[in-house]
């Protein structure tokens, strides 16, 4: 039988586990802290728990601290480079496009945190705009028109997910008290709905609709580009 090892040595199943880690590993363990918890919560002591390894080892495998939240945000922009498009015409694919960007910043909420932070924002979207302005030249649609719909779009999906994590927080977000709305008002029907919560998700849908509107029903034959210097938020 061995001797028993002194305090501080690692064991021979300390030594497996240190071995068994790797990179991905670590990065799945820390995501799983930041999501959960924030990226405040992620310490390199409460990392090595987490993974049942030495600190040693994390350094090993991916470095310090800094290095962990550099690898979950370079993962968090590889996923939005795996958006799923879908089928169908580009309108279409582009309507599938922003409803994969609002699940995912709905889904990784302290990630997508992270990722402006590091001041990486713009290159977590660009992915998506990419791909959407593929479709849109697709459609006929380049230029500061492009830049517009895509500015359009981003917009949209942002303020839809700022709207539903606020909703998440408070039961009455969004609701409008009907005694705001004047005795004689035409339409107490407006007032009852208004004094409802919103399902955001089911108003996501009506204004990504409006946003396409135009290219759905101009899909398939041909189109007069807007002209930009009229547009309102001219984007050159």
């Amino acid at each position: 039988m061995s001797p028993p090892a002194p305090p501080g040595a690692p064991t021979d199943r300390a030594d497996r586990a240190d071995r068994a880690v790797s990179a991905d590993a670590v990065l799945e363990a820390a995501g799983r802290i930041v999501e959960r918890h924030g990226a405040d919560a992620l310490t390199m002591r409460r990392l090595s728990d987490e993974l049942g390894v030495a600190v040693t080892s994390i350094y090993w495998h991916v470095g310090g601290r800094d290095a962990v939240l550099d690898g979950l945000v370079d993962r968090l922009l590889a996923r939005m480079e795996e958006l799923p498009v879908g089928e169908g015409p580009p309108v279409e694919r582009i309507a599938a496009l922003a409803r994969s960007l609002r699940a995912t910043l709905l889904e990784r909420p302290h990630l997508v945190g992270l990722a402006h932070e590091r001041d990486r924002t713009p290159a977590m979207f660009s992915p998506v705009q990419h791909a959407m302005a593929r479709e849109l030249a697709a459609l006929g649609v380049s230029g500061a028109e492009a830049a517009l719909v895509l500015r359009a779009l981003q917009v949209h999906v942002v303020s839809s997910v700022l709207m539903a994590r606020a909703a998440a927080r408070s039961a009455g977000h969004g609701t409008v008290d009907p005694a705001l709305w004047p005795d004689d008002w035409s339409d107490p029907e407006l007032a009852d709905a208004l004094a409802r919560p919103a399902d955001y998700e089911t108003v996501f849908e009506y204004g990504l609709a409006a946003l396409l509107a135009p290219f759905r029903a101009e899909s398939g034959r041909g189109r007069r580009p807007l002209d930009a210097d009229r547009a309102p938020g001219r984007c050159d």
